[in-house]
């Protein structure tokens, strides 16, 4: 079974009151969590849609799930069609359609009289919860009252009569099942009659009251009333994050953001918190946060923002909470966790994120992808990624895939299936093709992602010495080197400031400001092309003029480039994407550390979890490795001064996979 959470809009203001929820109950046997994205291990999805998807004729759509082989399909709409049909087919805020022939459920019609918000399959595989600003819906023929969350049979539409989560005084905004327990977020004061502000559980087959519930959301961002716009809960059931307007949970500071600790027989607060969204961002919104969901594996999970544009310096910092999506890793802890990568678009909005084992689909109004330095505008670095964009999960650039679609006010969500991606939203066109609102992209005529190759130890190391023009070769062990011999020159390496190999292709960097790829097997070289893709809107003037010339080493390691420069004594790094040739714009600089000076660094590459490097002096020198630096204290000399390791180009042979 594979679903998706809804990925609502944001919170308005609505009718909320202080309240205390309190008991204590044992967590359920961990389950998989109904929410997840099917991994689509080591593929793109195509962009090109399938022609079968129905089409909603108003509106908008704001979520979607999939139980079996039927699509859900929630939003604020009276009317769809069968594709290559002319006749309009009643369905008021809620339908559903075949996943593999597009059609329109002919008994699925429950029409909700109010916006549907969110979408949750149930764990037996039939039915489906329901989540909104609703107070009634038919069932059965006839119209019955549901306040604001109830569960229907996917075939027939009609309400289960077991889960009875009575009445819920404000809208819901997300669901998610953990076992046999349903957590409920959104506008609201009270569950089964209880005081359960924002959040709160319920017993996923009764709709009783859960009492392992225990905190308190409370205070806000902005606005009157508290609220919690997503949630999102890990595979194992361990953790779920909480995004919305709140200051604090359980009295401690949790501004928009906290993560709960549920795997043990009682909730706590999980030592785990980021400044990264106490960016005061636009006062339009109550609560700039948008979506937040976990990787198919659980090891980190991605956050999405609006906000407008948070400012040239805290962007290109990457501290600013908004207009970004975010990368954070499960395992961290702190009172200041930082993300991994954040990837700013400019000041638009991303409403949506969808994250797979290799790619992190990102939907909203959007225009470009890696783009700190401009407020509604191409600033350096700036791609153009009209409405949707899928992000390498590693370093968070964009690839090369752009279907572009018309931006409205945005995708509001996606599932991820073991088939393709089911994309939401506003508006009608995707890929220059007419999609009213809906659209699915497949994943077996998409494309595959680049293998993440890491250097391995014993290999083939090519060098040029410090000043010279020969490119050399030699073999490697970790301890030893073989007698370095010549290798084939090419087009030449006199003028190169540094090399790194990635799946075969060859990147040469050279001092008149040029980052070059061309396939390299060891002996032959393929023609050799330009590394622009960011220039094309905007010259990434900031990465040719003020790097390159400039640079003393250079390498790569799992989709980062990392360099030294002439007269620093930091390492600096900028994210990389190989399969688009994407150059980060954000620029990281990390000082040097006990036993390794960066700014004597002439050569280096990564390989067997280690950095290897060559001194001014000629010696070659080991550490320990991270992404964020060699690790301070662990340096070891390999090869002593005058061992003639100093080099313009170092790097380590990779084959094409």
């Amino acid at each position: 079974m594979i679903a998706r959470r809804t990925t609502g809009i944001l919170l308005a203001v609505g009718i909320l009151v202080t309240t205390f929820l309190a008991g204590a109950a044992s967590p359920p046997a961990h389950a998989a969590d109904t929410g997840n994205a099917a991994p689509q291990t080591g593929r793109i999805v195509d962009d090109d849609p399938v022609g079968f998807t129905p089409h909603v004729m108003d509106g908008a759509v704001y979520s979607m799930t999939r139980v079996g082989d039927t699509v859900i399909v929630g939003g604020s709409f009276t009317r769809v069609r069968n594709a290559g049909s002319a006749t309009d087919i009643p369905r008021t805020n809620l339908f559903a359609f075949n996943a593999f022939s597009g059609q329109v459920s002919t008994t699925f019609v429950p029409n909700p009289n109010g916006r549907v918000y969110t979408l949750e399959p149930a764990s037996d595989g039939t039915s489906v919860y329901i989540g909104g600003a609703f107070t009634s819906a038919r069932s059965g023929g006839t119209s019955v009252s549901v306040s604001r969350l109830y569960k229907a049979d996917v075939a027939t539409g009609t309400r289960n009569p077991t889960f009875r989560p009575g009445t819920i005084d404000g809208q819901v905004r997300d669901v998610s099942v953990t076992g046999n327990r349903l957590w409920v977020a959104g506008k609201f004061t009270y569950l089964q009659g209880q005081p359960s502000r924002a959040l709160g559980a319920l017993d996923a087959t009764t709709g009783a009251r859960d009492p392992y519930y225990t905190a308190v959301v409370a205070g806000v961002h902005r606005g009157s009333y508290t609220n919690v716009q997503k949630i999102a809960t890990d595979p194992t059931n361990s953790r779920l994050v909480l995004i919305g307007n709140f200051d604090t949970v359980n009295g401690i500071h949790r501004h928009q953001f906290a993560v709960l600790d549920i795997s043990g027989p009682s909730l706590s607060i999980a030592p785990y918190y980021t400044r990264q969204f106490e960016s005061a961002c636009s006062s339009s919104f109550e609560t700039y946060l948008t979506d937040v969901e976990f990787s198919p594996d659980g090891s980190f999970f991605v956050v999405s923002t609006t906000g407008a544009y948070g400012g040239y310096t805290s962007s290109v910092a990457g501290t600013s909470g908004c207009d970004v999506v975010a990368r954070f890793e499960t395992g961290a802890t702190g009172t200041d966790v930082r993300p991994s990568w954040t990837a700013y678009t400019g000041g638009d909005t991303t409403w949506t994120v969808e994250v797979t084992d290799d790619v992190v689909y990102t939907g909203g109004h959007m225009r470009w992808q890696n783009n700190p330095t401009r407020g509604d505008a191409a600033g350096q670095g700036a791609v153009s990624r009209p409405g949707i964009a899928a992000l390498d999960v590693a370093n968070g650039m964009p690839y090369s895939w752009n279907p572009t679609r018309t931006l409205g006010a945005g995708v509001r969500d996606m599932i991820a299936t073991p088939e393709g991606l089911f994309v939401g939203s506003d508006t009608d066109t995707f890929a220059g093709e007419t999609h009213r609102k809906v659209a699915f992209v497949p994943l077996a005529s998409g494309t595959a992602v680049p293998a993440r190759q890491v250097g391995t130890l014993p290999g083939e190391v090519y060098r040029v010495a410090s000043g010279g023009s020969q490119l050399q070769h030699l073999g490697f062990d970790g301890t030893t080197a073989t007698a370095p011999t010549d290798a084939p020159n090419g087009t030449g390496w006199g003028t190169t400031v540094g090399a790194f190999m990635v799946n075969g292709d060859l990147y040469t960097a050279y001092a008149n400001r040029t980052l070059t790829r061309r396939t390299f097997d060891g002996t032959a070289y393929g023609p050799e092309s330009t590394v622009n893709t960011a220039d094309r809107i905007v010259l990434q003037s900031d990465w040719h003029t003020a790097d390159i010339p400039a640079i003393t080493s250079l390498f790569y390691d799992r989709g980062w480039i990392y360099f030294t420069k002439s007269g620093s004594t930091q390492l600096f790094r900028r994210a990389f994407e190989a399969e688009s040739g994407v150059v980060g714009q954000q620029r990281f600089a990390v000082s040097s550390v006990a036993g390794v000076s960066y700014g004597s660094m002439r050569g280096a590459f990564v390989a067997n979890g280690k950095l290897w490097f060559a001194l001014s002096n000629g010696s070659l020198n080991r550490a320990d490795w991270t992404p964020t630096g060699a690790v301070a204290g662990t340096a070891t000399q390999i090869a002593p001064s005058g061992s003639g390791w100093s080099s313009r180009a170092l790097f380590l042979y990779q084959a094409r996979p």
